[in-house]
């Protein structure tokens, strides 16, 4: 078949003999100059310029066998295919500077490249072809004939041109050692396109980042002072004293205009990196830093979260404030913690006990997880161990609690008109009306009970509106998803862990192995073990508690130390009627409860009794005298009820109290 070497149409003698012509019809031809050998070869491989064969013939012949010969088609040894290797490594490059190359610089390349990938092709052809007739190639012509070949395909594949043979060769040859990044033109993304140096461009954001907040203007100013010897600037922190040399080019000070400047501080990059020294970190947080996007869970309790709150209408003795804790899923709120002024430790104490006195009166589950801010909780050291889960939200915007106080704010409350908007609030419906008064502007006072009664009423329908998620709840209010929903892998709260943290403490002392006082009433021992939890002649303990919402202490868990004790019961609970006659149904349960007690003590008593032995000691001298003495005792029958009247170890005193009804 025909082949292209050096711009010659060739083929083999072996291709001559398989057209169906003969070896001697060759040897003839060549000795009577009817073709031309183009080069000479072994086992079949010389090779013939097709375009001497002077006899039609074996040209008939040959195009018989292999086709017209068709000079454009075989004109080239070159073929382009684009390389979509090159295309995507240039389309993920990036320049010194992070930016991506034009889209025209990548079509650019790609079509370098791709050519590149052609010539090499052609000259591994080549070197086949020539290594056959054991001779190498001319590089001068291929060199000259692939420049050519390149020039001629700037119309279909647009690229930087290269006329010259030796440059093409060099550049081909850098190709094949770096690559596509051999393509790639120097400058891309280096300072060569910079109007100022990346460490002027520093200086100038080291004076725009002042907390004073310089206009550009000013900054510029204070540039061309300094480049020019008139200001003197260095590190505060370092004790760095800047140079004006090290900033001017070719032994002159840099001159750029305001325009300049603004162009380079203004870049997104640039006032991002200045916006937290200029505007301090809550805005950066809030208005440059991005956020994360979280979706809502499935079930409550899962999640708990707290912040603080200013009340939106000021009271007569100043700003109240309330601590909240709601759940994530359902919206629902519990009773906060209100205080007038800043919140503190204790107001969030308060908060957590309504919290936990609320969940115990409702039957529910511990929370899964507390999501808090650092003020105020960052010293409780507890919270990670009293819940599962613990997350300190880095921002504002990152607490749910946050998003729950806009939902009651501008719901309930505004509809209540219990809301004051802000005076520069964006919203004109969120926004309070001022009212001027001599030149002032005064904001209405109201008593703080009032506030509270009226926010307490607020959460109150809030709690019982529907759910705004009503596609995924139909019908349900807030509370109800709240009860439905709760997460089933949650564990149920253990008070005498969690009150050590958050309840009431008094220091009181078990008095009788019974009971201990505590905040002026009577608590029972539930369990008699406890007692074997003291430490030695020591029944001083420290009692934690909680009182319900009406007020009443129905438990306390006792501890000493960091001991758990156990748990005491309000005895009053169990008081009875000591007229028999006036007795009733309750009072018949608590004197049974009563005795069953005192049973349960004898027992745990006697248990611990019964397991020691009976010992008794006589020495032998005392033995003697005594089988010495002949006395006779005489014995008579006791008096009844002289020391005891009552077995107290065998006396049944449930059955007792069920027979004296």
């Amino acid at each position: 078949m025909y082949k292209n070497i050096d711009g010659t149409i060739t083929l083999t003698v072996n291709d001559w003999l398989n057209a169906g012509l003969t070896a001697d019809q060759f040897k003839n031809d060549s000795k009577r100059r009817q073709l031309e050998i183009f080069r000479r070869g072994i086992y079949g491989n010389t090779l013939i310029n097709v375009k001497s064969i002077k006899r039609p013939d074996r040209l008939m012949k040959l195009e018989k066998a292999y086709g017209q010969l068709d000079e454009k088609a075989v004109k080239s040894i070159f073929h382009v295919e684009i390389d979509t290797e090159a295309r995507d490594y240039y389309i993920k490059y990036r320049k010194p500077d992070t930016t991506p190359l034009d889209p025209a610089n990548i079509e650019k390349y790609t079509n370098r490249a791709s050519i590149f990938n052609a010539i090499k092709k052609g000259l591994n052809k080549q070197i086949a072809a020539r290594a056959k007739s054991g001779k190498r190639i001319n590089k001068g012509t291929f060199w000259k004939l692939a420049t050519d070949w390149y020039m001629n395909q700037m119309i279909t594949y647009p690229t930087t041109p290269i006329s010259n043979e030796r440059a093409l060769k060099r550049a081909f040859d850098q190709y094949l050692v770096d690559g596509y990044y051999s393509i790639i033109h120097k400058n891309e993304g280096n300072d060569a396109a910079r109007k100022v140096s990346v460490s002027i461009e520093k200086l100038l954001m080291a004076l725009w980042r002042n907390s004073d907040k310089p206009f550009i203007n000013e900054v510029h100013e204070q540039y061309l002072q300094f480049v020019s010897g008139e200001r003197e600037l260095f590190d505060d922190k370092t004790g760095e004293i800047y140079r004006p040399s090290d900033f001017r080019q070719k032994g002159r000070a840099m001159e750029i205009s305001v325009a300049t400047a603004w162009n380079y501080l203004k870049d997104v990059v640039n006032e991002t990196i200045t916006y937290t020294d200029r505007n301090g970190n809550f805005d950066y947080v809030n208005k440059r830093r991005p956020k994360q996007h979280r979706k809502l869970g499935q079930f409550s309790l899962s999640k708990i979260s707290m912040d603080d709150v200013a009340m939106s209408r000021k009271s007569v003795r100043g700003w109240v404030y309330k601590y909240i804790s709601v759940d994530v899923v359902s919206s629902y709120w519990f009773r906060p913690a209100y205080v007038v002024g800043k919140p503190s430790h204790d107001t969030v104490i308060e908060s957590f006990r309504n919290m936990f006195i609320e969940l115990q009166e409702l039957g529910l589950p511990m929370p899964g997880e507390l999501e808090v801010e650092h003020h105020l909780m960052k010293d409780m050291s507890w919270l990670g161990d009293v819940f599962p889960f613990l997350r300190f939200a880095k921002s504002s915007t990152d607490k749910r609690a946050e998003h729950k106080i806009k939902e009651l704010k501008y719901g309930a409350a505004k509809k209540a008109g219990h809301t004051r908007g802000r005076w520069y609030a964006k919203h004109e419906a969120w926004r309070a009306v001022r009212n001027k008064v001599s030149g002032d502007y005064v904001d209405p006072l109201y008593q703080p009970q009032t506030i509270v009664a009226d926010d307490l009423a607020d959460i109150e329908k809030h709690n019982n509106s529907l759910h705004p998620l009503q596609k995924t709840y139909p019908g349900m209010t807030r509370k109800q998803v709240f009860l439905s929903q709760i997460n089933p892998n949650l564990k149920a709260i253990e008070p005498w862990y969690l009150y050590k943290f958050i309840g009431n403490s008094t220091d009181t002392t078990i008095y009788n192995n019974d009971y201990c006082p505590v905040n002026q009433e009577t608590f029972e021992l539930v369990d008699f073990d406890s007692l074997s939890r003291l430490k030695p002649n020591n029944k001083q303990v420290t009692a934690y508690w909680l009182p319900e919402s009406d007020g009443s202490i129905l438990k306390v868990y006792l501890y000493q130390g960091d001991t758990y004790i156990g748990e005491c019961l309000n005895r009053s609970q169990f008081d009875y009627n000591e007229n028999t006659i006036e007795r009733t149904d309750k009072d018949t349960d608590a004197m049974l409860h009563q005795n069953k007690r005192l049973t349960k003590y004898d027992k745990f008593i006697n248990s611990k009794r019964h397991e020691l032995p009976h010992l008794a000691s006589i020495s032998a001298e005392t033995s003697a005298e005594i089988e010495a003495l002949n006395v006779q005792i005489i014995e008579n029958p006791q008096p009844k009820g002289y020391e005891m009247d009552e077995d107290y170890e065998t006396t049944d005193w449930a059955s007792k109290a069920r027979a004296s009804l």
